[in-house]
């Protein structure tokens, strides 16, 4: 039985019998296995997510670590952060490792002390390593946001202190374990942003500085150590917020703008627009962790009107990129289904700068990607990938040109 229903899927998918809708749908997970909290920190190392520190409902701050597995549907506790409890600490991943510092020690900050203490987890030994401090104005800085870019890692902004906020952005060499101060942050001095990284550049934006919401965007290229306006979040300034990127595009979800919000914004590079999508299930919340894992986002914890949550909740983005690649004219592909190698007819465009061909699996994940040049038929190799249906997209700096599908068996 199973095998007949692979099958009448397969010859649905070549004959376009089903129609492919968006999923961009939330699934409830099992709830996160530590204590309810809120700003907590979330990042994923291959197909494992982590989710620990924050604080929770008796306002005691933890330094706690929970692996959780979506196979299985379950968290394990795993060793937690050498250094004291805290909310509002940073975190980002580097290869296979993950890194996680700063915050502040206390629920209140007038009580709290500010950390710039940083450290290294490994996943597979399951250890954490003292690595450099930052060495930020002070006594350290919490609220800062964090991502990385290929080997290098960032430290964006952040609350040095009560009405003492920062526009620094900090880059972090783990082959040297040193921090080197980069191009101040474009939006000016503020705190708990959103970001995702898209194509080796880092999107930014929306926080407060305290007396101002933020819904402004902007985009660092670390080669050219520079930030350029993009397109603001559409709706109201807000802050608390958790981004996250699955394929081409980048996501910012949930937040605070004076009342709590359960939006879920997907942003376009290549359009530079903002898009609302599917509403979060588990109810509007600030302060809530997340990570992706093979092209699908988790968001759990935070802060709503009934205080502190444990829930968890995964989101599909869509099936095959449908939203953007449903209308588009074919081309021709052959053989289909293939077993060692397709080739592509290659069709004439108008524009042909930049033209590339891109792949994508069932789950919108981007699989493949290769220049094309002036030739009329290209060869992909489809040893590497896994049984299944593909789409394939023929695009150049415009957008999408034409699309066609494939199976390798």
């Amino acid at each position: 039985m199973k095998k007949y229903l692979i099958y009448q899927l397969i010859w649905c998918f070549v004959f376009g019998a089903i129609s492919l809708e968006a999923q961009n749908s939330w699934e409830s997970k099992a709830a996160f296995g530590g204590t309810k909290r809120s700003r907590g920190i979330g990042f994923s190392i291959g197909n494992r997510g982590y989710i620990g520190t924050g604080e929770d409902t008796a306002n005691n701050v933890l330094n706690d670590l929970w692996e959780y597995d979506p196979g299985s549907d379950l968290w394990v506790q795993k060793a937690s952060l050498p250094g004291v409890g805290r909310r509002d600490a940073t975190a980002f991943v580097i290869g296979n490792k993950g890194y996680v510092g700063f915050g502040i020690d206390a629920a209140e900050s007038f009580l709290g002390t500010e950390m710039d203490d940083f450290y290294e987890y490994d996943p597979v030994t399951n250890t954490w390593a003292i690595k450099a401090d930052i060495p930020v104005p002070g006594a350290g800085v919490y609220f800062c946001t964090g991502f990385a870019i290929g080997s290098k890692g960032y430290a964006c902004g952040g609350k040095l202190g009560n009405s003492n906020y920062s526009d620094q952005l900090w880059e972090y060499n783990p082959q040297n374990d040193t921090w080197t101060l980069k191009a101040n942050y474009l939006g000016g001095e503020r705190y708990s942003m959103c970001a995702f990284v898209l194509n080796g550049k880092a999107y930014v934006g929306t926080g407060t500085d305290e007396d101002i919401l933020r819904q402004d965007f902007y985009m660092y290229d670390p080669v050219l150590n520079s930030w350029t306006v993009r397109a603001s979040l559409p709706g109201s300034g807000r802050f608390g917020c958790t981004g996250f990127a699955i394929g081409q595009k980048g996501y910012a979800a949930l937040g605070t703008d004076g009342g709590y919000k359960d939006e879920i914004w997907e942003y376009d590079p290549i359009n530079n627009s903002w898009m609302i999508k599917a509403p979060f299930d588990g109810g509007a919340r600030r302060s809530a962790a997340g990570f992706v894992i093979n092209g699908a986002a988790y968001i759990g914890t935070g802060k709503g009107a009934s205080g502190s949550r444990r829930d968890f909740w995964q989101y599909q983005q869509y099936i095959i990129g449908v939203d953007e690649y449903a209308n588009a004219e074919t081309f021709a592909v052959f053989p289909n289904p293939a077993t060692d190698e397709i080739s592509l007819a290659i069709p004439d465009v108008a524009d042909q700068s930049a033209l590339q061909v891109v792949v994508y699996a069932i789950d919108g994940r981007e699989v493949l990607r290769t220049a094309v040049s002036t030739q009329t038929r290209v060869r992909i190799d489809t040893h590497a990938l896994a049984a299944g249906m593909y789409v394939c997209v023929l695009r150049n700096e415009t957008g999408l040109q034409k699309q066609t599908q494939f199976i390798v068996r």
